[in-house]
């Protein structure tokens, strides 16, 4: 989120679920605390250990 600009000066937080009822934002997402991107399903996942790979093996055909 972009500074305070979706801000509406009601800063009343749901506790039950966590969100401002007057912008919609987390308490983390208000105060800036970095919230990591969304993962990409299509980008290719880290090869296993070799020691890993070699019990569980490498994956599905």
């Amino acid at each position: 989120m972009s500074g305070d600009a979706l801000c509406v000066g009601v800063c009343m937080i749901d506790w039950d679920s966590g969100v401002c009822m007057g912008c919609g934002r987390t308490a983390d997402e208000i105060n800036g605390v970095p919230v990591p991107p969304p993962t990409d399903e299509a980008a290719p996942a880290a090869p296993l250990p070799p020691n890993v790979a070699a019990e569980v093996g490498e994956g599905s055909d």
